[in-house]
């Protein structure tokens, strides 16, 4: 039987396998006569090629645990920390470089202490030559260092971080990692105070200082870290108010208002990105000293404007189900770039279907997620999902549901925001879930036997929200008419950095778009491929147009009716990379929008690559089409009327920069997550 190992060294890790070969090597260089030690390496949720990397992994014991999913550095770290097998515990964060003297530092500190202590090995960031580093990160860097290195015994508890150890017998009797910190920061810090309110002493040992290679590289970076970091200052001081810690504040004299002015202006991530890049942009402009004084603005302001959010409330997300790449899918994306610390509560997750950041996310599913068929295909569950539903409980003060038609009803204590992409479509609409199915097709049978009781059930869910937004003016008045709500529209958020990064051809459309499949020109479809979207439609009008290509993006039950139908002149395809989508869009001539759709995202998703649309003159085409800006309608969704507007149509007329401009004013990201954070505040918030 192996013996247990003097210590276990726990390294927490998300996306690391670019930084762990760098830290591995160090740990394999540990001196001679090093003690005994194994490591546990907890990859958060996301395998990157990380289990390969601890697989090969031959100059020292290594175990890895692979996280089912996502759950952030608390639940990475408690995880390490109950796998560990030694009898001292050292966290070392996987972009460390640390010394030969690493493991036996932290050792002997325990060995040579009379009692029970923490240990800590102080980390320094380095920093690459570069306009932020030049300007803000090295300097900071020193300063934090030698502050570091100043610090008496009664302070220390503010440095344990990514380079520590205690006793498992410490571990025991101080517990695990507070689970009340979810997104960055401070769950270190408030382990060090939970040391030292115990009375167990704080030592460094220096032979354990370790580079970190891992600190912000930009402005933004470092303002979005401050800004979360404010955050958990937050509930450190709300869960130990007796903590020595001088209240949160801007700052006084005219430097504290400069800082309280930029914080003013922060109420949510998405301000902070969008400050941290302007900086970032002026940062090569200006001279050092005026560089220093902006990111310290930012950084301060970013960290005073994040702790007003200790007066938010537990925020929790809802959708429907994560089992495609949609528009209800993207808007998800945005409440948990608003959101980051919430959870979200899903009736059924397929990663491989969904969009991959996802997989960065906490989330937490109905039962029925564990049968394969009902997870690749909900619809198959229809007659379970209403009393599964209604069993999603969600332990939150606010809920923001975005909803369809099943996540309106997760029930909760606190307060529901309803975000309603439509009043279920199966209900309400059944012509555009059942398409051609025949009277004694199984779907329309069942939906006719479960309709009178569904419909109750719905209404019942929405007439306990607190608020209900629709996503286009079209919705608003189907809420209207169905629930007897007056909703509020809120577009849905749109960010111009879809059409941002590297452009990839599609190899399928070799020797049908040029010889390489690298030519454009084509006119486009972005849609599931499902009855009520009229892609038939579009694909019987290019039957008119030999000349013209028509390229169709998506997945759906109609998939192979309409490969059945196509022409020569027309390429369906499926599966793209967002490289290749960026191809897509940026190398049309224009996107085709056929369907009564009740907002209409991808005629923004082309606007931002200059690119207009020839759209269907109704539902939320209304409000994301302005014709003659960017884009045309056509009065009915037929092949003829879809090809006498194409044969009329005349790219030439559009400005591409003005497309690009009108989507962005209009339609930003910033403004959806602005009118949910004024939204999630609690009244005592307001007040």
């Amino acid at each position: 039987m192996t013996p247990e190992p003097t210590a276990s060294i726990i390294i927490p890790s998300y996306r690391g396998a670019d930084r762990l070969p760098a830290l591995f090597d160090s740990l394999g260089a540990q001196a001679h006569g090093t003690p005994s030690f194994e490591v546990v390496l907890v990859i958060d949720g996301v395998d990157d090629g990380s289990v390969a990397l601890a697989e090969a992994e031959q100059r020292f014991p290594l175990r890895h645990v692979l996280l089912p999913q996502n759950l952030g550095r608390v639940g990475a770290l408690n995880a390490g920390f109950a796998a560990a097998r030694g009898d001292i515990l050292i966290r070392c964060d996987d972009d460390l470089v640390v010394p030969p003297g690493f493991v036996a530092a932290h050792v002997a500190a325990h060995r040579a202490a009379p009692g029970p202590v923490g240990v800590i090995g102080v980390t320094w960031d380095v920093h690459e030559p570069g306009p932020y580093a030049n300007a803000y990160g090295s300097d900071a860097a020193r300063r934090s260092f030698e502050h570091a290195r100043s610090l008496g015994a009664g302070e220390r508890w503010r440095l344990w971080a990514a380079n520590c150890s205690i006793t498992r017998a410490t571990w025991e009797h101080i517990g695990p990692y507070d689970t009340a910190y979810r997104a960055y920061g401070w769950e270190d810090v408030d382990y060090g105070w939970r040391l030292r309110a115990a009375g167990i002493p704080l030592v460094i040992a220096h032979e354990a200082t370790a580079p970190h290679h891992g600190p912000a590289r930009s402005a933004a970076a470092r303002a979005r870290k401050a800004f979360e970091a404010g955050a958990a200052r937050a509930t450190f001081q709300r869960l130990h108010p007796e903590a020595p810690l001088e209240p949160s504040s801007p700052g006084a004299g005219l430097w504290g208002r400069a800082v309280g002015a930029v914080a003013g202006r922060l109420r949510c991530v998405a301000d902070v990105d969008r400050a941290g890049g302007a900086v970032d942009r002026m940062l090569p402009l200006v001279p050092s000293a005026v560089g220093r004084k902006l990111v310290a603005a930012l950084v301060e302001g970013a960290g005073y404007a994040g702790s007003t959010r200790a007066h938010r409330p537990r925020i929790a997300i809802a959708h429907d189900y994560l089992t495609q790449r949609g528009g209800a899918e993207r808007v998800v994306l945005s409440l948990v770039k608003a959101f980051p610390d919430a959870e979200l509560h899903t009736l059924f997750y397929e990663p491989g279907q969904t969009y991959p950041e996802f997989r960065d996310v906490r989330i937490r599913t109905s039962v029925l997620n564990r049968i394969g068929p009902l997870r690749r295909d909900p619809r198959l569950a229809l007659p379970l999902l209403a009393p599964i539903a209604s069993r999603m409980r969600i332990d939150a003060d606010v809920v923001i549901a975005s909803s369809s038609g099943w996540a309106h009803a997760f029930p909760t204590r606190g307060r529901r925001l309803i975000y309603c992409h439509s009043p279920a479509r199966w209900l309400y609409l059944p012509g555009d879930y059942l398409g051609d199915a025949g009277p004694l097709d199984p779907k329309r049978l069942a939906l006719t036997a479960l309709a009178p009781a569904l419909k109750r059930w719905d209404r019942r869910a929405a007439s306990a929200a607190d608020q209900y937004w629709g996503n286009s003016s079209v919705v608003v008045e189907r809420i209207r008419d169905v629930y007897g709500i007056e909703a509020e529209p809120l577009f849905p958020p749109f960010s111009p950095d879809v059409a941002a990064g590297t452009q990839e051809p599609i190899p399928e459309l070799a020797g049908w778009a040029g010889p390489d499949g690298t030519e454009g020109g084509h006119y486009l479809v972005v849609s599931r491929l499902q009855p009520y979207k009229n892609v038939d439609q579009v694909i019987a009008a290019f039957d008119q147009l030999p000349a013209e290509r028509l390229l169709v993006i998506g997945r759906g039950p109609e998939k192979e009716r309409l490969l059945a139908g196509a022409g020569a002149n027309v390429r369906l395809v499926e599966g793209l990379s967002d490289a290749q989508m960026r191809w897509a869009y940026a190398s049309a001539t224009a996107l085709i929008a056929a369907s009564h759709e009740d907002f209409g995202l991808t005629p923004l998703e082309a606007g931002a690559h200059g690119v207009p649309t020839i759209a269907l003159r109704a539902g939320g085409y209304l409000d994301t089409v302005t014709e003659g800006v960017n884009g045309l309608f056509f009065e009915e969704g037929t092949p003829e009327a879809i090809c006498e507007a194409v044969s009329h149509f005349d790219p030439d007329a559009y400005d591409a920069e003005n497309i690009r401009q009108r989507m962005d004013g209009r339609f930003g990201e910033g403004r959806f997550i602005h009118r949910l954070e004024e939204a999630t505040l609690s009244e005592e918030a307001r007040s």
